[in-house]
């Protein structure tokens, strides 16, 4: 993922760090890259031709349009970009290619995560979910990558659905997802695919509890953005030991922690 420094904000060394990011995707033949990057409310995407016709359309799924953006990405408009708004509170933005079968036959769709923790990736293998079983914190997200067949992720034990989850995975489907509310308590959550139950399709989501901090994240948000940046640069030059500011651990808040930080800038942990 590339990510570009852009607008105003704090001058360090000559280089101006700003609130929000500029977050680069490739755009050639039958791909989106990267395809799941995490991003921020306030991030603008900018989308880059690198080969063949194609646009980016939001939606859930090939054939959807929820409004939020469609542009042609071409040698004529090689480049296109969305902010995401400042008042979205969702937590994944999904898109496609809708031109031609690129969704359908080339896989062509990714989707932008925003306010998300850790993204879990579970593809369809003939009659099985690999891995069938992962563990995740509450507050990431599992995303389901069709690879063949028609099938569903639906929650619940024994082939019966509890109502938590229940969506399609197939050509048209191709990434139904799942975001683990950040109160989720820790368990076990089950699903299972609907017309293939009965020949060992079934999963499991195994919750460990609550994201593991990492150090970049100093105010403890789950974040990493302008809040960790600010809070790391206010105490800049000061030694401390086990404080959040010193991310490398130091003893002292220097530029070894902010080059870390800015290393996973605009992700979540």
């Amino acid at each position: 993922m590339n990510i570009i420094v852009a607008g105003s904000g704090v001058l360090l060394a000559g280089t101006v760090i700003a609130s929000a990011a500029v977050v680069e995707v490739g755009v050639g033949s039958y791909y989106f890259e990267p395809q799941f990057p995490h991003v921020e409310v306030g991030d603008t995407i900018r989308w880059v031709w690198e080969g063949g016709n194609h646009d980016v359309t939001s939606g859930a799924f090939c054939g959807d349009d929820t409004g939020l953006f469609n542009s042609p990405i071409t040698s004529d408009n090689p480049s296109f970009e969305w902010t995401i708004p400042a008042d979205y509170d969702g937590e994944v933005i999904p898109y496609y290619c809708s031109l031609g079968n690129h969704c359908v036959a080339g896989n062509q769709y990714g989707g932008l995560l925003v306010n998300v923790g850790e993204a879990h990736f579970v593809t369809s293998n003939g009659f099985a979910f690999e891995p069938a079983d992962i563990s995740v914190a509450a507050g990431d997200v599992v995303v389901w990558i069709h690879d063949g067949g028609s099938h569903t992720v639906t929650s619940g034990v024994d082939c019966l659905p509890d109502g938590r989850f229940d969506d399609p995975l197939d050509n048209l489907h191709q990434m139904p997802f799942y975001v683990v509310p950040p109160s989720e308590p820790t368990g076990v959550i089950d699903y299972y695919c609907l017309p293939h139950c009965g020949f060992g399709m079934v999963g499991t989501i195994d919750v460990t509890g609550d994201a593991i901090p990492c150090e970049e994240d100093v105010n403890g948000d789950g974040q990493i953005n302008v809040d960790d940046l600010l809070q790391l640069l206010a105490a800049f030059g000061q030694s401390c030991t086990g404080c959040a500011e010193d991310v490398d651990g130091s003893g002292t808040v220097g530029v070894d922690d902010l080059l870390q930080l800015l290393a996973v800038y605009g992700t979540g942990c």
